[in-house]
């Protein structure tokens, strides 16, 4: 019978998280609503931008030219928050587990939404980031377990405090390429709500309604972007991201949780990693931009923009469908899948990086080739 389960999940990656907004109907009619709100705000946004002269910088890791806006994240930063509070004061006693996590985010995303204007110095971000990390973990969400390992308190909330500042940053360095940050958080709130939806109706509604924000930013980020959402939205994914599995669940989610949120995010965590050892070897701050990022690679090999971001997503949605199906998994088994499922992506990595490497060598060789007598 176990068995079975493992394998109808697989066709039935969104059944759980369908029948969830048929049996919560609610649900459905707030993410129509978040979308629309988001939908509705880009071209705004844009105008204003345009207004004020409110472009994202050319150059560094940045691979479009022209002038972009670069305040999208307002758009789904604002349709999310209004709409989760709404549901969560209408229908639910909610706002005492709700208000933590909007507060904490929209502390995230109005000095990312500043940073974006003024280029705040790297300190005072990073000091932001605790204030708001610290914000969710005091109020009662950290991780509590690694596997078997239990955590005592002090550890599970500096385990916590550390995930979520890495997550902030990881994402904040992926949004590099049209729709690629805004694709990649789409599809991991996707996989978090049919995770949710089996047992903690709360963090599936917002994680659904989350979704619904940022694919409203989408249809105007897609290759060719008319907008960008800037660091301000950047980094409100990645802190949503990193603390929306802090809710409780099930005992198969809470054995794993730390495992596969690493997995799910393995894309922006690997990449990051990435970028701090070039940089640390290179003898160069980690805060410096460059242009050697996973999508700047797959474009340096050949592939257009459209192909790079489907080769992304289809990865990270094949991340959620192992991270679900991780979920049917007894506890140990369920390791071994996700630990496979990284070492994977961790390979996709070295190869991409093998061929960007080599091609640069030959480039590098053919550019200094003397002149043919």
């Amino acid at each position: 019978m176990e068995v079975t389960v493992q394998n109808n999940s697989a066709f039935h990656y969104f059944k759980l998280m369908l029948d969830f907004v048929i049996k919560n109907a609610e649900v459905g009619i707030f993410c129509l609503v978040s979308f629309a709100i988001s939908a509705l705000l880009i071209p705004i946004i844009i105008k204003v931008c345009e207004k004020h002269k409110l472009y994202d910088t050319t150059g560094g890791r940045k691979i479009h030219s022209g002038n972009i806006p670069r305040l999208g994240g307002l758009a789904f930063v604002l349709a999310y928050c209004a709409t989760a509070l709404a549901y969560a004061l209408i229908f639910h006693d909610w706002l005492s587990s709700t208000i933590p996590f909007v507060l904490s985010g929209f502390i995230i995303f109005a000095f990312g939404f500043l940073d974006d204007i003024f280029n705040l110095r790297a300190i005072l971000k990073l000091l932001v980031q605790v204030v708001a990390a610290l914000i969710v973990v005091c109020s009662g969400f950290w991780f509590r377990n690694i596997g078997v390992i239990q955590l005592p308190m002090v550890v599970g909330m500096t385990v916590t405090l550390l995930w979520i500042i890495g997550i902030i940053n990881a994402f904040n360095l992926i949004d590099g390429m049209d729709g690629l940050c805004g694709g990649i958080s789409v599809l991991i709130f996707l996989a978090l709500a049919v995770i949710y939806s089996i047992s903690q109706e709360r963090a599936a509604a917002m994680s659904l309604i989350l979704a619904s924000a940022v694919f409203g930013f989408l249809v105007y980020n897609k290759p060719k972007a008319k907008i960008f959402m800037g660091d301000g939205g950047s980094q409100f994914l990645g802190f949503m991201i990193a603390t929306l599995p802090l809710y409780r669940t099930t005992e198969n989610f809470e054995y794993n949780k730390l495992f596969i949120m690493i997995t799910l995010c393995s894309i922006p965590i690997l990449d990051c990693i990435a970028a701090i050892w070039r940089r640390t070897r290179e003898h160069r701050s980690i805060m410096s931009a460059d242009r050697a990022h996973l999508h700047h690679k797959l474009l340096y090999l050949g592939l257009t923009v459209e192909q790079a971001l489907f080769f992304v997503l289809l990865l990270q949605f094949c991340l959620g469908i192992i991270c679900c199906l991780a979920m049917y998994l007894r506890s140990f088994n369920a390791v071994v899948l996700l630990f496979t499922a990284f070492t994977f992506i961790s390979i996709i990595f070295g190869m991409i990086h093998f061929f960007y490497r080599t091609r640069m060598a030959e480039k590098h060789d053919t550019d200094h080739e003397e002149p043919a007598k």
